[in-house]
């Protein structure tokens, strides 16, 4: 009687904290897309100090990037630097427990860990937030580290693969800073990266001798993962184990386990079911990006970045490496459910744990949910003197004051995040 006490009250256990990264984060998002930056805030505040170690990195990173649309650049460079530290921390490291845990329950118990694109990401944010602070220097550490970053990233990748993993928006942003210390040659270097991807958005040349306004808008939502059931089935062939998936879309996908050992005679050649995560793009209006200085409407800004896109690719990037960490903790559950049904005599707590850990799997869906789906730019020459920028199109977002009052060839930035 007391084993299948346990696994009750396992159950019981892991319900409570079942509820998912983005449905706590829902009531924030919306504040924040809504530009109620401070609120947004206080709400983050309340969650970090509920936050377990697995959460708790990815919600700095949210409140970093909304202190840094309400213009508390110093705030957000802490923030997101301390998430960054912790990813370095276990970048290439193995938790124990939080493996067992992801095993056992499922991958949301393990730390979360970002793509390599958001890595960018914060790199590229870290490199704005100085430069609005001022603090040029610290603008240029950021700047080389993004480079040095997209670039072991990249590197090897088909080009035709390459386009969708792309960060133009960190390119650009490294490419301004290269003209604000008259590199010009360093600048069209990425200038040119990003007309490969994004031709609207690139400048037609290169001047560091030219004085602009530089607008970023960060257009609608970033996508949002959620969990889907996908088919699988485990094989054995010339003693290695194989792994068919059958994704949906495309055509069956087969993962080399390269691992020979292991699994039930029962499991190995049978459809079994487990949860994936995909992700749903969010539709927003691109028309809201209509860029007024001084009251007069300037133009519209040109898609610099498909954010979305690049989370999308880097997910089916990393996907036959999900899948296999998917299917092997489901198959090892299913395996515990039929050891419980060959010894009769232990089915009641063996087919019930199996049936609780099964109960309890579901997908990981963490996201960095203060995402734009795109990133936008918009830029023309201004005079030696202070403006006013704004956005047009029933976008609701407070005007930024910009003084330019500097020596020809000043770049200024103005950054507008959460337009829907």
């Amino acid at each position: 009687m007391r084993k299948p006490l346990i696994a009750c009250a396992l159950l019981a256990a892991v319900a409570l904290g079942c509820a998912t990264y983005t449905g706590r984060m829902t009531a924030t998002r919306d504040l924040y897309y809504r530009g109620a930056y401070e609120d947004a805030l206080g709400s983050l505040d309340e969650l970090l100090a509920g936050a377990g170690e697995n959460d708790r990195s990815l919600y700095l990173l949210e409140r970093g990037k909304v202190n840094l649309a309400a213009g508390r650049y110093d705030s957000a460079i802490v923030d997101l630097q301390a998430a960054e530290r912790r990813f370095r921390e276990i970048e290439g490291t193995v938790s124990v427990t939080g493996q067992l845990k992801s095993y056992v329950f499922h991958e949301g118990f393990d730390d979360y860990q970002p793509g390599e694109h958001e890595k960018i990401l914060i790199n590229a944010y870290l490199m704005l937030a100085y430069w609005l602070t001022g603090d040029m220097e610290g603008a240029y550490v950021e700047r080389n580290r993004t480079i040095t970053r997209l670039n072991q990233f990249l590197d090897g990748v088909p080009l035709e693969k390459r386009r969708r993993l792309e960060v133009p928006f960190a390119r650009y942003l490294a490419a301004l800073l290269y003209e604000t210390e008259g590199r010009a040659e360093d600048a069209r270097i990425e200038y040119d990266i990003v007309r490969e991807i994004a031709p609207g958005a690139a400048p037609a040349a290169v001047n560091p001798h030219v004085r602009e306004l530089v607008v970023f808008v960060e257009a609608g939502r970033a996508p949002v993962k959620v969990s889907t059931e996908i088919r699988g089935m485990f094989r054995k062939d010339g003693g290695l184990l194989f792994g068919t998936f059958d994704v949906g879309d495309r055509e069956p996908l087969v993962v080399n386990t390269a691992w020979g050992a292991g699994f039930d005679d029962l499991t190995l050649g049978k459809w079994f079911t487990f949860s994936f995560p995909r992700y749903e793009r969010q539709p927003y209006d691109s028309s809201c990006c209509a860029v007024v200085v001084d009251g007069i409407e300037a133009g519209r800004a040109a898609l610099l970045d498909d954010v979305g896109e690049t989370a999308v690719a880097a997910l089916e990037q990393d996907m036959g490496k999900i899948l296999l960490r998917s299917a092997i903790r489901s198959t090892l559950k299913l395996a515990l459910q039929n050891q419980g049904k060959r010894r009769k005599s232990e089915l009641t707590w063996q087919g019930m744990l199996g049936k609780v850990l099964s109960s309890v799997e579901k997908a990981d869906t963490r996201s960095w949910q203060t995402l734009p789906a795109a990133i936008l730019v918009y830029r023309l020459e201004v005079g030696e003197e202070q403006h006013e920028v704004s956005l047009a199109g029933g976008v609701d977002l407070p005007a930024r004051a910009v003084d330019i009052r500097a020596e020809a060839g000043k770049k200024r930035v103005v950054f507008f995040s959460g337009a829907r």
